[in-house]
């Protein structure tokens, strides 16, 4: 393969949204609307459109002025994932843990790697043509940006002591994942049996993990209990109260989304910030059940969570865009309405007001699915947010996937995990800053490349890295390597000088690579091949 050795120079392609800016200003909102690329930064509002037609960039003072509400929509986004993460994803995850009687760190790798981990994969796999030069940048950055920010700042938050076994191995999968991937993809082709080879890597991943915890409930002889919550406890004795008394009551108190004890306290501030948050609030409180075993009756309330059989599949086959689809000659949303009416009446006239019942636990399964839901869609718009601010500011690909799309499909991990560690379930947290990961590089990269490699005659996969491919590479495993450095110093206690050079290292990597961008000095994955399709 002939290769070039000129500077690189970043000129955007014509099929590049970023392109526009290339173009007079009275052609851009037509580019935005006929170009596929600007299309693909909107998940359920087009920001892109907002700012270059619906304003204009030749109306700069509102233009500006635009971007700046689009800050602050993402600010918002943000404050709605940490509400979320806090008062429904955490305490669910908890009492799964519970439940499922398994250790924090199988609990961090499994449930929590896979709900945080499982819709980039998702979105990953379902576009096997997507460019993979954003890819590559996108999963590297985010794996980056995970395992040295978010980790990091779980062990600020909530410093413990690791088993040296288990955060060797995870270590060591990672960097062997990494290793392999620098290695096979060096010219720019990835085969079934290159992709299959990390698949199995996760996989044995995970089988290692799961043996662990069965050989460490055999020595101790008795199971591993999480820290949710350390006693057990017990039904009520049957009393004379009705079952339904107090019940609407219950359901006012609980449905409330102003924290009575936060607003009676708060000065104006922290009450305009309750205000805000409240519509969202009162929507997930109306469609996700709490399930906390350490709130009163679990959190149990009757009438709430009979509405919740019907309000959080309603809202599931809504979001999806499945609802007017038709099954049998009829719309799903009305097979749903027809499978949760009787389930409601099964659980109104088995149940009562002042205790929970024995199936509440199943609630935690409805509990999960809507919490991942809401964070999934909440994430894509910061996503979709993001996107638009790399455009306005003329990021590359490249870049704008290791640092703001990195980011924005992160911030699911960064607000649940974070959220986790200052509740006390650190182990938990910080392990699904290795497990979520892993899963998206190891499964979103290779059967990514076995659906491409399927697509061709000779069954190989072309990849391209992009600019920036080598080089979150080289970082990614520097700060794994340095992470497992700092752990041996001291003696494998998480520190938070180990969470703070985690963060130190990152902080050098986007440096460097923003540093790049603007050719301050030379990327170290520089990339000099020829563009395949003829462009620049």
């Amino acid at each position: 393969r002939p290769v070039r050795h000129a500077t690189y120079v970043n000129f955007p392609r014509p099929d590049d949204c970023s392109y526009l800016h290339r173009l007079p200003v009275n052609e851009q909102c037509e580019f935005v609307q006929a170009t596929e690329a600007c299309a693909e930064s909107q998940f359920y509002f087009n920001y892109v459109g907002f700012l270059y037609c619906t304003i204009g960039s030749e109306r700069d003072y509102l233009f500006q002025l635009g971007f700046v509400l689009l800050l602050c929509v993402c600010v918002y986004y943000f404050v709605v994932l940490g509400t979320t993460a806090d008062q429904f994803f955490c305490p669910t995850l908890a009492a799964i843990a519970k439940t499922l009687n398994i250790s924090e760190a199988l609990a961090g790798v499994t449930i929590l790697a896979f709900g945080n981990g499982s819709p980039d994969l998702f979105t990953a796999v379902a576009n096997p043509d997507a460019d993979t030069e954003l890819m590559f940048s996108e999963l590297l950055g985010s794996a980056a940006f995970v395992i040295g920010v978010i980790g990091g700042t779980v062990l600020l938050i909530q410093p413990f002591d690791f088993p040296p076994w288990g955060i060797q191995r995870d270590l060591a999968f990672f960097i062997a994942a990494i290793v392999w991937i620098t290695l096979k993809a060096a010219d720019e082709r990835f085969s079934l049996l290159d992709s299959s080879v990390l698949i199995g890597m996760y996989l044995l991943f995970l089988a290692l993990v799961i043996w662990e915890f069965i050989q460490t409930r055999r020595e101790e002889g008795s199971s591993i209990s999480t820290r949710a919550s350390n006693h057990i406890r017990g039904q009520n004795p049957e009393t004379n109260v009705p079952t339904n008394e107090g019940l609407l009551t219950d359901f006012c108190d609980h449905v409330n989304p102003l924290d009575p004890e936060e607003w009676n306290q708060g000065r104006w501030m922290t009450k305009t910030f309750c205000l805000l948050k409240a519509p969202f609030v009162l929507l997930l409180l109306l469609t996700i059940p709490i399930v906390d075993t350490t709130a009163e009756r679990d959190g149990w309330t009757k009438l709430l969570n009979i509405c919740h059989c019907l309000t959080l599949p309603l809202m599931i086959v809504f979001l999806n865009g499945v609802a007017l689809i038709k099954v049998a000659n009829v719309y799903i949303f009305l097979w749903v309405v027809l499978f949760a009416v009787p389930i409601m009446v099964v659980v109104f006239y088995t149940s009562r007001t002042d205790r929970c019942p024995t199936y509440h636990k199943s609630f935690t399964i409805l509990s999960f699915l809507g919490c991942i839901q809401v964070i999934y869609i909440v994430a894509q718009e910061v996503v979709s947010v993001l996107e638009t601010v790399g455009i306005v500011l003329k990021l590359s690909k490249s870049v704008l996937g290791l640092s703001l799309l990195a980011w924005g499909n992160s911030v699911g991990d960064l607000f649940s995990n974070v959220a986790l560690a200052r509740q006390g379930y650190g182990k938990m947290a910080f392990a699904a800053c290795f497990g979520g990961p892993l899963l998206n590089l190891c499964l979103g990269l290779g059967l990514t490349f076995i659906t491409k490699a399927f697509s061709v005659p000779n069954l190989v996969a072309e990849v391209r890295k992009g600019v920036m491919g080598e080089n979150c590479e080289a970082y990614l495993f520097q700060i794994l390597t340095t992470t497992w450095l700092c752990l041996l110093f001291t003696n494998f206690q998480g520190r938070r000088s180990v969470g703070l050079s985690m963060i130190v290292t990152y902080l050098m990597f986007l440096a460097f690579s923003f540093l790049g961008e603007f050719e301050l000095i030379h990327p170290y994955g520089t990339d000099h091949h020829p563009d395949p399709n003829g462009n620049g």
